[in-house]
């Protein structure tokens, strides 16, 4: 059984589809929500992972589109979280609300 390789180019933003229930994406994307939560007093409950992308830069920043709640409402935001692995580093450089059909990515800070 092999593996399909992955092909990253140094600073383009690509699609990771298959991503969506990875283990270490679903951290990134709950760190997300607790950022958000705790810069902005939020409520906001993460439900699932819906989409993902990857900027290779110094580390990789992680475009995630995440579902979330607050209260009865089911919502859809975009994170993008900076992570460096070899520094322990991970920074949340925004986290905007999209709509359930759109999900471009906005460069608007937190």
């Amino acid at each position: 059984m092999s593996e399909r390789p992955v092909h990253i180019i140094c600073g383009g933003i690509q699609d990771a589809p298959g991503r969506e229930n990875d283990l270490k994406v679903t951290e990134l994307a709950r760190f997300a929500v607790s950022e958000y939560n705790n810069k902005t007093n939020g409520m906001l409950e993460f439900e699932r992972v819906v989409k993902v992308r990857q900027q290779l830069v110094a580390g990789m920043v992680y475009y995630i589109t995440v579902e979330v709640k607050e209260g009865d409402a089911k919502k859809m935001y975009e994170a993008s979280v900076w992570e460096k692995t070899w520094m322990n580093f991970k920074e949340l450089s925004s986290f905007q609300p999209v709509s359930i059909d759109d999900t471009e990515t906005t460069d608007d800070d937190v």
